[in-house]
């Protein structure tokens, strides 16, 4: 993965890992939200160089700040102090005001990875489609109106609503009751190998991994699937490209 001057995150092709179509080709496809159909990490590069970029005047020390305030991971600005003091910025008030600036605006940055209307399209077309994610409904549901996504999917589960959180099956099992469709012939497409994969396999669903850095799966129990993006999943649905083109 590279990152632009101007934030935007560029990533390579790389060839699919599984392509032989699912059988029986599922009549449910449910996808995580997060670093699956929208690129979180994305948005977190442009929060935190929003964040930073008043503290320094050479781009190449701010480029470093935010490379090193992503590698300590975490969803919130907790880290920012002991980051910042290892670039020669330690005043509690300049990081104090690199928090406020990281948290003004949750969803600065946020977008659909480009070929998400296109692949929800698709699918539909041959299935129903659903969102199951994890997260507090206060920071769920406005990042799910910004993005337009309501209108795309016959349902969506937010783990705070419905009081289970993947990888707990039940959060699966909610949608499957909501759309009255056995787990045998749905599927669950989303990146955690730790909360996605899991948690489709013990409500019985198939499962696919969105590997898009094509790192070595990290699990116990492999994914059904395995693709680099979401036009890879196209194939494993026996749907072409140039016809899901056409109809989107």
């Amino acid at each position: 993965m590279r990152v632009r001057d101007d934030g935007e995150v560029i990533r390579q092709m790389i060839v699919p890992a599984t392509t032989t179509p699912l059988d029986p080709r599922p009549t449910l496809v449910l996808f995580d939200l997060d670093r699956t159909i929208a690129d979180y990490d994305g948005a977190k590069l442009v929060r935190t160089q929003y964040a930073f970029e008043p503290h320094f005047n050479d781009r190449d020390r701010l480029d470093r700040a935010v490379a090193d305030a992503l590698a300590h991971g975490g969803e919130g600005a907790d880290h920012f102090e002991q980051v910042l003091a290892g670039h020669g910025i330690s005043e509690p008030d300049l990081v104090e005001e690199a928090r406020r600036r990281f948290m003004a605006d949750l969803y600065r940055g946020l977008r659909l990875f480009d070929e998400t209307l296109e692949i929800v399209a698709a699918v539909s077309q041959v299935a129903s489609v659903g969102l199951v994610t994890n997260g507090p409904t206060a920071i769920q549901r406005p990042k799910i109106d910004l993005l337009e996504l309501e209108p795309l999917f016959a349902v969506i589960v937010i783990s705070e609503e419905a009081g289970v959180w993947k990888p707990d099956p039940g959060i699966f099992q909610i949608a499957l009751e909501r759309c009255d469709v056995a787990a045998a012939n749905a599927i669950y497409v989303g990146d955690s190998a730790e909360h996605d994969i899991p948690g489709a396999h013990a409500a019985g669903m198939r499962a696919v991994w969105v590997n898009r850095l094509g790192i070595d799966w990290p699990g116990a129990s492999p994914p059904d699937a395995e693709i680099r993006d979401l036009y890879q999943l196209l194939p494993l649905l026996g749907i072409e490209r140039s016809s899901a083109m056409r109809s989107s």
